[in-house]
């Protein structure tokens, strides 16, 4: 089942809020047009904001309701800090959200649709509301809740990872990053880094032995994992989908044992969504779409690009669809 579902064109908004990241990439070097674009969206209420905490006090000061749209420019981080203070207020009474590509990395922005740079996407909107411009399409998709049971409130986000998947992230902050590599091709570099890797069959630091426990049915599955990951997304990094779960449910949930038998020959169809003989014969490999699950044992877990830590169970499960703006 796909993670995401087309539906009517949208009502123009009662209110819009934009909640603008400075510090973002491609905000960093084009902040002062994305400023005058913003401001020319008639009754909308811009608030620049670039820490968690500022984010979520941008979005409970803005007080959008159903009818509203809350557009978020930054990159997959910014997105999820914005989508976590949302919903924390209730998936029910969300607003329509237009997430625009602006950071450093942008995955989740692209995989529901919106490719166009921040500026196009500002004057394509603004042409939307002034009947200069067709309207925009709806995606309705669901959102990840995880909920640690040392945290007092949930956080939400679009991808959830542990295992190889930190260390491919860190990898990118400390060697690629640096060097001035921008946009998608840095966060690529990583991740073909990660694959080149594990090409090599040895162990390295960027192929840990993360050990969990997964609650996927009547028998938990504890192992060392090479990597664990759920999504509500339908295509990954470089058009990648390592899932190959048949069950109809909102999120992709795969895991690989570290160590795993035959897994070089196992790869590119595991990056193509495709499951081989020893794949679905063998424990060492995990594929499901579902609702919900509890992790136990992880230290630490990724959601959207941000890395948190955990001290206790993570509950994993899906939040009702978000109505999501495509342009």
């Amino acid at each position: 089942m796909s993670a995401s579902n087309s539906i009517d064109v949208p009502p123009r908004p009662g209110r819009i809020g934009i909640v603008l990241n400075p510090g973002s990439g491609y905000v960093r070097r084009h902040l002062q047009p994305l400023r005058v674009c913003a401001a020319r969206i008639a009754d909308a209420t811009v608030i620049e904001a670039s820490s968690e905490a500022q984010i979520t006090h941008a979005v409970e000061t803005l007080q959008l309701g159903r009818a509203d749209l809350l557009v978020v420019i930054g990159g997959d981080g910014t997105l999820q800090a914005a989508l976590t203070a949302l919903l924390r207020l209730g998936p029910l009474v969300a607003p329509y959200v237009l997430a625009l590509p602006a950071g450093t990395t942008n995955m989740s922005a692209a995989d529901l649709g919106v490719r166009s740079k921040p500026l196009a996407a500002l004057e394509r909107l603004n042409g939307w509301l002034t009947d200069q411009a067709p309207a925009p399409s709806l995606s309705a998709r669901a959102v990840l809740q995880v909920s640690d049971a040392d945290q007092a409130q949930p956080r939400f986000g679009l991808f959830f990872g542990a295992g190889a998947i930190i260390s491919g992230v860190r990898y990118f902050h400390t060697r690629v990053r640096p060097k001035g590599v921008r946009g998608a091709l840095g966060p690529s570099l990583a991740f073909v880094r990660l694959l080149l890797a594990l090409f090599r069959g040895r162990e390295h630091s960027l192929l840990p032995a993360t050990p969990a426990r997964l609650h996927l049915g009547p028998h938990p599955l504890q192992a060392p994992w090479l990597l664990i990951l759920g999504t509500t997304l339908n295509t990954l990094l470089l058009g990648s989908t390592p899932y190959w779960g048949r069950e109809k449910a909102p999120m992709h949930f795969t895991a690989i044992a570290h160590r795993a038998p035959r897994l070089l020959p196992s790869l590119l169809p595991l990056l193509r969504g495709k499951s081989n003989e020893t794949m679905r014969h063998n424990e060492a490999y995990v594929s499901h779409n579902l609702s919900h699950t509890t992790i136990d044992d992880l230290t630490e877990y990724l959601l959207d690009g941000e890395i948190f830590s955990s001290h206790g169970p993570l509950h994993l499960s899906t939040t009702p669809p978000i109505r999501f703006i495509v342009l």
